[in-house]
C-alpha cells in the first residue's frame, strides 16, 4: 500500500489534483498522417526547437516516448524536462520569473492560474484555437468537457488544455449496502442517515465507522469544497469578500464536521487522503468521499481488502437539490515569455498531444481524459470493469465546478484559514465564531 500511496502522493500534492489527457496508445503514427489535415501545414514550424517543463506525472510518462512521432510529423524539436512535483513547481516559477527559455509547461489551473496570469506568464490560446491554419478541425474543442475548459481559463481566456482530469466521488461498500438493505444516499440527509446506520456496526469482527473523510486542516478543503458548493455556498460573495459567514457556508462547515465527529474515525483531524483511503481499504469504513482516482487503490486486490466490493456515486444533493462536485486537472500551457515563432510551434505540440487518439490512448493507459469521446469509445467500454465508477465520473465531469481552491493568488494561506474552521467543526467548537474569524482573516490576506 505504501508503494501505491507514494506514487499517488506525487500527483496529489495538496489535494488531491484534476489533470487530463493527451497521449496515445493506438499510435503507430500512421496516426500522424491521419491527424494532419489539408487545412493545417504541420511542417510550418519545421526547424524550431521548443522546451517544455513537465511534472513527473503519468501523462508525462506516457507521452514522452511518443514525442518522436510528433517531431517526425512536424520537424519541430521538442525538449521535455520532467521533475518530481515539488521540485517541478519551484523550478517552473523560478525560470518563468527569471525570463528563462520556457515555451510550455504543465499547470494545475485551480492552484496556480491566477498567480501565473497576473505575473504575465500565461499565453492565451484562443487565437490559436480559432485559426484554421493552426488548428485541425478534427481536434474539436467541443469534445472536451465544458467544466475542464472553464477550469483552464482565466478572465474568459483559455490558458491551458486539459491533459488529466479528476473529480471526487462517494465510494461505498456495496456488499454491506446489499447485506443490510441500505440504499445509496442521493441527498445529504440520507448520507448522514446511512453513516449513522453503519457507525459502530460489527462486521467481520471489527466495528465500522460510518464514513471517512479528510479532516486535517488545509488538506480537507479540496473535499469539503464539494459540500460547500452543494450546500449553496461559495468562497467569496458578490463584492469579492469572504463568504464564510453566510448561512450556506456555515451549514457546509457544520455538516462536514458533524459527519466526522459523530460517524467518522477517532482522531479525524489528523486524516489526510492517505490515512482516510487506508481506513476504507482495510474494511473499517462503510463509505468514503475522496478523489475518483483512488479507485486504483480500492480495487487493487494485493493492497485492498475491499477490492471488488466497492460501488461509486456522485456527491449527494444538498438542501436545495444541488449536486456540485469540483473538478480539477493538469493542463498544458504556453509561456507568454516565449517568442511568437516558438509559441506557434508549442501550440502545434499541445494540439497534437491532446488530440482524440492521444486522449483515448491515455485513458486506456489509466490517465483520466478530459474528452467525452474517449470515455464513450468502444475501446474503453470493452475493458471497463467498474461502469458505475465511469458513469459517476462522467456525470461529475459534466456538472462539476472548476474553482476547487479559493479564487486568490495566495491559495495556501487561505486554505490554511479554511482548514482551521473545518478542524473546529470536527472538534465541536463554535462554528459561527470560527467562520467569522476566518472571514476576517481571509479578507485581510486576499490578494487579487
Amino acid at each position: 500500500m505504501n508503494r501505491i500511496h507514494k506514487q499517488l502522493r506525487r500527483r496529489h500534492h495538496m489535494k488531491r489534483g484534476m489533470a487530463f489527457v493527451a497521449l496515445a496508445v493506438l499510435l503507430c503514427m500512421g496516426m500522424a498522417a491521419a491527424t494532419a489535415s489539408a487545412a493545417v501545414d504541420w511542417k510550418q514550424s519545421q526547424g524550431t526547437e521548443i522546451r517544455f517543463l513537465m511534472n513527473k506525472h503519468p501523462f508525462t510518462t506516457y507521452i514522452e516516448p511518443k514525442v518522436a512521432d510528433f517531431e517526425k510529423l512536424t520537424g519541430i524539436k521538442v525538449v521535455i524536462e520532467a521533475f518530481p512535483e515539488d521540485q517541478y513547481r519551484n523550478k517552473r516559477t523560478i525560470e518563468l520569473n527569471a525570463g528563462g527559455k520556457v515555451d510550455g509547461y504543465m499547470i494545475m489551473p485551480g492552484q496556480d492560474d491566477l498567480h501565473y496570469w497576473k505575473a504575465g506568464w500565461l499565453q492565451p490560446l484562443d487565437e490559436y484555437i480559432a485559426d484554421p491554419k493552426l488548428t485541425d478541425p478534427a481536434w474539436n474543442p467541443k469534445d472536451f468537457f465544458a467544466s475542464f475548459a472553464k477550469a483552464s481559463s482565466v478572465e474568459g481566456k483559455q490558458i491551458g488544455i486539459v491533459i488529466n482530469a479528476e473529480t471526487s466521488l462517494l465510494a461505498y461498500r456495496k456488499d454491506l449496502f446489499t447485506k443490510f438493505k441500505q440504499k445509496v444516499p442521493t441527498t445529504m440527509k440520507e448520507l448522514e442517515q446511512v453513516a449513522k446506520f453503519f457507525h459502530g456496526k460489527e462486521v467481520d469482527g471489527k466495528k465500522l465507522v460510518g464514513i471517512t473523510l479528510r479532516g486535517k486542516g488545509a488538506a480537507a478543503t479540496s473535499q469539503w469544497v464539494d459540500f460547500l458548493y452543494t450546500f449553496g455556498g461559495s468562497w467569496t460573495n458578490a463584492q469579492g469578500q469572504s463568504n464564510f459567514s453566510s448561512p450556506e457556508n456555515i451549514a457546509a462547515f457544520k455538516f462536514y464536521g458533524d459527519l466526522l465527529r459523530f460517524y467518522g474515525p477517532q482522531g479525524a483531524t489528523m486524516l489526510h487522503w492517505a490515512e482516510s483511503t487506508s481506513m476504507f481499504m482495510e474494511g473499517k469504513a462503510a463509505m468514503i468521499y475522496d478523489a475518483n482516482v483512488f479507485k486504483a487503490l480500492y480495487e487493487n486486490p494485493k493492497e485492498s481488502k475491499v477490492a471488488g466490493k466497492v460501488g461509486y456515486a456522485v456527491i449527494p444533493a444538498g438542501p436545495g437539490g444541488k449536486k456540485l462536485p469540483h473538478v480539477s486537472n493538469w493542463s498544458l500551457s504556453i509561456s507568454k515569455t516565449s517568442t511568437p515563432e516558438r509559441q506557434k510551434a508549442a501550440w502545434l505540440f499541445v494540439q497534437w498531444a491532446t488530440n482524440k487518439e492521444n486522449c483515448l490512448g491515455a485513458l486506456l493507459a489509466g490517465v483520466p481524459a478530459g474528452r467525452a469521446s474517449a470515455w464513450s469509445s468502444k475501446e474503453y467500454k470493452a475493458g471497463d470493469k467498474q461502469p458505475d465508477w465511469t458513469a459517476a465520473t462522467m456525470k461529475s465531469f459534466e456538472i462539476g465546478q472548476g474553482q476547487w481552491n479559493p479564487p486568490v493568488i495566495n491559495v495556501p494561506e487561505i486554505r490554511d484559514i479554511t482548514g482551521q474552521v473545518i478542524v473546529d467543526a470536527i472538534d465541536g467548537k463554535d462554528v459561527v465564531a470560527s467562520a467569522k474569524k476566518a472571514a476576517e482573516l481571509m479578507d485581510k490576506k486576499m490578494e487579487r
